[in-house]
């Protein structure tokens, strides 16, 4: 029985679809299956007989296309199962179930999902029940769990850089956010338990780890976060290690120092600011200050050498003006983010923000998010100039996506870039590997470049 997982959202979607393939693949499934989009489910040899939807709520448009995807599946064909796992399941089962969906698995239920889709053994093959024997309500009414790595197919994926999430679940409440609903409490994981599965990806060829958690300042361990850095950093195998995200009212001093500290953790800080206006910040529940924040970004560059910051904004929050716009503007470009995601504001069912007065005109809000934009992409090349003409070490994950002949990877603040080999050189005998690299280009967002060649003894 073939399957096919699309996955929607974030990092932490990205790690709950593989463990939700292993979790299938142990139950004897294939996971050579194609869903809509690459193939029409059970339609010639890249169909599936189960087609999963791992979704995301946080905004309205990734919701509207899980929607989409289910419609498309049931059309493409009405036999395939439909399995909707995630955020989306958690807050509306039983909406996806009126629109077409055969299972609704919550993010603390992916273990039981062999039972839910009916698979039983016999004689060495897998049955599937009638879908109106499959349908199933889960959803994460429980003690949160978390699903190790399966080192049975880890080998198999042989990924570079691996997420490993230390923490799910938000205390936080900010009124945009529906995580705490979907994802329930914070909840820390063992720490025991985070470095076997860190030692399990390095045992299977990772060699860069990348620490996930809503808010992983906050992880209820005796060293705090910063200990639990120091610890994954001393792993055997490992070369770098990232983390994501950090809430910038629980950003220390401590972190900033072990940063610097730690030569294997790099020099890239994801802190999402959300808006440059402290009165919308207050009415967001975020529960710092512009000044806070710009604080912090003088702290981290003071401490760390070569620091590059990546952040979230929402625009449009309900009650913004322009001027509260206007000190976003100001922030992003005093700051200089190597990365940016933002969003125009979408109201979310459930939330404190839903019910605010004063919403933004949608054409108003568009605008602005359409200027925000539009300056990032003016201030990039300026700010990847910095790198010209400079050798920086990048981890190399494989064949650049626009011509195999060249190589790609990410430099230490995380910024990806291209690179002709050096004479003689194949991709596959670099990847894993950090190597020197020449930027010789910046091209928007990625930087170009040539290998430097390790010059004799």
């Amino acid at each position: 029985m073939r399957f096919a997982i699309r996955t929607f959202g974030c990092q932490m979607n990205v790690y709950d679809s593989d463990r939700i393939r292993d979790i299938l693949m142990a139950a004897g499934m294939d996971p050579s299956g194609s869903g809509p989009g690459d193939a029409r489910p059970g339609e010639g040899d890249g169909g599936c007989d189960v087609f999963i939807l791992n979704t995301c709520s946080v905004r309205e448009k990734p919701r509207q296309k899980v929607v989409s995807a289910i419609s498309h599946a049931r059309a493409a064909n009405p036999k395939v199962t439909v399995v909707v796992t995630g955020c989306v399941a958690q807050l509306e089962p039983e909406t996806l179930v009126g629109i077409g969906a055969d299972v609704v698995v919550g993010p603390d239920h992916y273990a039981e999902l062999p039972e839910l889709l009916g698979l039983s053994c016999v004689q060495g093959t897998n049955a599937l029940r009638s879908r109106t024997e499959a349908v199933r309500i889960s959803v994460a009414d429980e003690v949160p769990s978390f699903l190790m790595a399966s080192p049975d197919t880890m080998s198999e994926r042989g990924a570079i850089s691996c997420f490993v999430p230390i923490q799910k679940g938000c205390d936080n409440w900010c009124a945009f956010c529906v995580v705490p609903a979907a994802r329930g409490r914070e909840v820390t994981r063992p720490e025991a338990e985070i470095l076997e599965e860190c030692r399990r990806f390095l045992d299977a060829g990772a060699r860069e780890l990348f620490l996930l958690g809503q808010n992983v300042n906050s992880v209820r361990l005796p060293g705090g976060f910063p200990g639990l850095l120091e610890q994954v950093a001393a792993l055997p195998g490992l070369l770098r290690v990232r983390f994501t995200t950090s809430h910038p009212r629980d950003c220390s001093p401590e972190l900033a120092r072990a940063m610097a500290r730690l030569p294997g953790v790099m020099p890239w800080l994801h802190l999402p600011v959300q808006s440059g206006s402290s009165r919308i910040l207050a009415a967001m529940g975020r529960r710092y200050t512009r000044e806070h924040y710009l604080e912090l970004i003088d702290l981290f560059r003071g401490e760390v050498p070569g620091i590059a910051f990546t952040t979230d904004v929402i625009v449009g929050f309900p009650g913004e003006t322009e001027a509260d716009f206007e000190d976003t503007v100001d922030l992003v470009q005093k700051v200089g983010f190597e990365g940016m995601y933002s969003f125009m504001y979408s109201p979310r069912p459930g939330t404190r923000a839903a019910t605010l007065p004063d919403p933004v005109p949608h054409d108003v809000a568009a605008a602005r998010l359409n200027r925000l934009q539009g300056l990032h992409e003016e201030q990039m090349p300026r700010l990847l100039e910095r790198y010209r003409d400079l050798s920086v070490e990048v981890l190399v994950e494989g064949p650049s996506a626009r011509d195999p002949r060249h190589a790609s990877g990410r430099n230490p603040q995380n910024v990806v870039v291209n690179f002709e080999l050096a004479d003689g050189v194949e991709v596959a005998s670099l990847r894993g590997r950090v190597v020197s690299v020449h930027v010789l280009e910046v091209r928007t967002h990625t930087l170009f470049g040539r290998m430097n060649v390790p010059e004799r003894a």
